[in-house]
């Protein structure tokens, strides 16, 4: 094993990614297709407020995921459910969903970028805060 894949696989992601939701069953979609009817629909339509008000029983046109089931300090997805209802999606499942335009994955810094670019500086100020709590949710 040469130093270069020692590196590749110290940065590499993780190969599959935790989801909480006290709502899920066994055959449902995990999220709504981009610019599908329910998505359209959907109580949550911005990134800030997914992270940062959304409230059980809500829909949102975002789906997160945590790299793991517990964070040091109360983070990662075991803090989104109250029936430690959690399970596991692979991420190149995720990105093949990608890649056929059903739909979009953002990291921390892109949903910050998103943000920065709202007119209203009330809201465009609030984007390392949305970023940091993402990054602490794992």
């Amino acid at each position: 094993m040469s130093i270069d894949d020692v590196e590749k696989a110290s940065f590499s992601e993780p190969s599959y990614l935790f989801r909480a939701d006290d709502n899920y069953k066994n055959g449902d979609s995990i999220g709504f297709e981009l610019d599908s009817e329910e998505a359209i629909e959907a109580d949550i339509q911005n990134p800030m407020d997914h992270v940062f008000n959304k409230e059980s029983g809500q829909t949102s046109r975002y789906i997160s995921f945590s790299n793991a089931i517990s964070v040091k300090g109360s983070g990662g997805a075991k803090k989104f459910t109250k029936n430690n209802k959690i399970f596991k999606v692979f991420t190149k499942a995720l990105q093949e969903l990608e890649v056929e335009g059903k739909i979009r994955i953002y990291s921390p810094e892109q949903v910050a970028e998103i943000i920065r670019q709202n007119p209203k500086k009330k809201i465009n100020r609030e984007a390392n805060n949305v970023k940091t709590a993402m990054e602490k949710n794992g």
